[in-house]
């Protein structure tokens, strides 16, 4: 089977990989390549690797009192999110009434 240009082109443009990485850190690069000699494993699998083992697992859930625990994380955010009121004549100067 010949091919011509177009379908040569065609053929070689699918068979690249459409999402790559590129490792620009020179010391990390090294590393990878180091331990993809050492395990005989590919560039990619290594970094595969170290990418799963790297992502942290969830924490299951606790079981007993599940209501409690959304109370207190409810709490925690709500205490992160609220903001002490400031009052509006604080932003007056007393004298001139005009904003400071």
């Amino acid at each position: 089977m010949y091919l011509n240009d177009r379908q040569w082109y065609s053929v070689q443009r699918e068979s690249f990989v459409k999402d790559q990485v590129h490792i620009r850190n020179a010391e990390a690069a090294q590393l990878a390549r180091a331990l993809a000699r050492q395990t005989g494993k590919t560039i990619s699998e290594v970094v595969l690797a170290a990418l799963r083992q790297y992502r942290p697992q969830p924490h299951p859930p606790e079981h007993g009192n599940r209501i409690g625990l959304w109370r207190q994380l409810l709490h925690r955010d709500r205490t992160r999110l609220t903001q002490t009121e400031v009052a509006i004549e604080s932003f007056y100067n007393e004298n001139t009434g005009l904003p400071e």
